[in-house]
């Protein structure tokens, strides 16, 4: 065994000793006397690049209580964002999450439509940055999902996923151009699953304490009219440690697996500004993912905060290549402001390095 595998090893057992022990649900009292009502956060924006010309939007997130028991259900959100540039190239995203019945019923969602250029560098771990190459989509996404609490902090539930992809554009003489990569031409998948959830978090948005595990199974195929046959498994398990008042230790331990006839845009992938920041999403992609990260987070003021977080990674066509020699890292840190300090709403700026990359994120919500 490599050093680097036993790292990998002993974070990972780190993360899963970290996780849930039985207890009672957290539910997320409101401490305040006075009748919730419900916050509007909204951004627009405007900004110019090379690449998108000139181009503006908006994003915000609303949170309210839902049902009659306001006081003793968490907050709901919805989460919304729009852009449009003179290239022609939009997206929009809605994103609601709803709690209802004193917390016994979720009903979450995604809507996502979007025409952006986008980086495809292969598939597999050890692709080169050289092997880049561009593509466009235009794509729509749906997904549905509704959780039932079982009993105690056990919730059971169903999911629902579509996406259509058109595929505009690819660079000539690449990989997509050549067609042997499934999802290259674009097409239509659809899938139902199943879920399981551990939920002990004291809060959904700024969690301080508890643990929340998901256990989740996809299954597509033509009996959902989809075009790709395929199925996928993935475990979430986080935990959260307090520090002091304002002071939280998150871990997150990341498990994907899929196997069939996989589109490209759906395997595991590192990057973006939930997984392994640091990386371009995408930059390496395969079909199964082993991944732990860990954050820490504390309040300076009662509003501004400040992160710092890392994480190892390690992507493999399946378990019996999983080595663990090819590990990616990420590293970087970060400021919090608690625009809504009563349901702990927060905007993030992240700065991550990868190795031989570098992120900068701007946006809501923590990663995890």
């Amino acid at each position: 065994m490599t050093i680097r595998l036993r790292v990998f090893t002993v974070a990972l057992l780190a993360a899963a000793l970290a996780l849930p022990r039985p207890a009672a649900v957290a539910e997320e009292p409101s401490k305040e006397t006075q009748p919730y009502r419900a916050r509007l956060i909204g951004v627009p924006f405007i900004y110019y690049s090379p690449e998108t010309k000139l181009a503006f939007g908006g994003g915000g997130v609303v949170n309210f209580r839902a049902g009659r028991h306001k006081a003793e259900t968490r907050t709901s959100s919805v989460w919304a964002y729009a852009s449009y540039n003179m290239a022609k190239q939009f997206n929009v995203m809605v994103k609601p999450e709803i709690t209802l019945d004193r917390n016994n019923l979720y009903i979450g969602g995604l809507l996502r439509w979007e025409r952006a250029p986008q980086k495809f560098f292969g598939v597999g771990s050890d692709m080169p940055a050289t092997a880049e190459e561009t593509f466009t989509p235009r794509r729509l996404v749906v997904e549905l999902g509704v959780k039932r609490r079982l009993l105690g902090p056990l919730f059971a539930g169903l999911r629902f996923d579509f996406e259509q992809t058109t595929m505009e554009k690819v660079e000539a003489g690449g990989l997509l151009d050549a067609g042997g990569v499934a999802g290259s031409r674009g097409g239509m998948l659809s899938g139902f699953g199943l879920s399981l959830d551990w939920d002990t978090r004291d809060a959904v948005l700024f969690p301080r304490r508890g643990s929340f595990v998901q256990f989740t199974a996809d299954s597509y195929g033509a009996m959902a009219g989809s075009d790709f046959s395929f199925s996928r498994l993935v475990f979430d398990l986080r935990r959260y440690l307090p520090l002091g008042a304002d002071r939280v230790l998150a871990i997150q331990a990341y498990i994907y697996s899929s196997g069939g006839d996989v589109p490209f845009q759906r395997l595991a992938q590192i990057g973006g500004e939930s997984l392994l920041r640091g990386y371009y999403k995408g930059r390496f992609r395969d079909k199964s993912l082993v991944a732990v990260q860990a954050e820490y987070r504390a309040l300076i003021t009662k509003r501004i905060g400040v992160a710092g977080f890392a994480g190892l990674a390690d992507l493999f066509p399946g378990w019996s290549d999983f080595r663990g020699e090819a590990l990616k890292f990420s590293i970087g840190t970060g400021l919090r402001y608690m625009v809504n300090k009563r349901d702990g709403t927060t905007l993030r700026l992240d700065l991550a390095w990868g190795r031989a990359s570098f992120g900068l994120y701007v946006t809501a919500k923590e990663a995890f």
